[in-house]
């Protein structure tokens, strides 16, 4: 498969694609299989730094370095919690009423081994797991799905997913949380934007990534009052 990153930003300094869901951000065991980070970089004759990652299936912001001055200054931003991740999940409504218009989740996780070939999941936990935060406003109500954009605090394994589906609003497509749809194919949750201070000029930035054509589709089904 011919895979293609549209440039959402660049300059000398540092590079923002749009990540394809159902990709890899980097490198697994496998080395057949395909990631982000080999490719870009194949394709644009360059060497790059990968500070952040995106799951597979999650489509949106990627943003990389250019040399190593960007890099390190990328490394303090992440690291300092500068940069402000916005995501759109298009969750399942089922029986539930709408959301509040903005509300918080704060708790703990830590990682469970599922059996066999089920993968490894993230629960809520009273004690020995790490604290995750995400504070959420509703963005559309439909009759069976709503558009809510996610501020995640903390940047936990699969956080949105378990903090909406524990919420009984998992995200549609999310097999691993309760979203399973047979109408929808992958999981809708998408790296909207990323906001910080450049990190060699100190200029205000914000990269956004429109939305993938196949989350567009399923989302004109929602508002057509389509049920899940």
């Amino acid at each position: 498969m011919a895979w293609e990153f549209p440039v959402l930003f660049e300059d000398e300094n540092i590079l923002a694609v749009a990540k394809p869901a159902g990709l890899s951000t980097q490198a697994s065991f496998d080395p057949r299989k395909e990631n982000l980070y080999a490719l870009v970089q194949e394709q644009r004759g360059e060497k790059l730094f990968l500070h952040h990652r995106l799951d597979k299936d999650t489509s949106g912001v990627l943003l990389l370095g250019r040399h190593p001055r960007a890099n390190k200054g990328l490394t303090d931003l992440f690291r300092d919690h500068q940069i402000q991740k916005s995501y759109w999940a298009l969750a399942k409504r089922g029986d539930l009423a709408a959301p509040p218009s903005t509300w918080t989740v704060k708790d703990f996780l830590a990682p469970v081994r599922g059996q066999g070939k089920n993968k490894m999941r993230m629960v809520r936990v009273k004690s020995g797991g790490w604290p995750a935060e995400t504070n959420f406003k509703l963005q559309a109500s439909f009759h069976g799905a709503d558009l809510i954009e996610a501020w995640p605090k903390t940047g936990r394994t699969h956080q949105i997913r378990v903090h909406l589906a524990f919420e009984g609003r998992p995200i549609l497509g999310d097999s691993l949380y309760g979203g399973r749809s047979p109408a929808v194919p992958r999981l809708l949750l998408h790296a909207r934007s990323l906001e910080f201070l450049h990190p060699v000029t100190r200029a205000p930035i914000k990269v956004e990534a429109p939305l993938p054509p196949d989350f567009e589709t399923i989302l004109a089904k929602a508002r057509e009052g389509a049920r899940f």
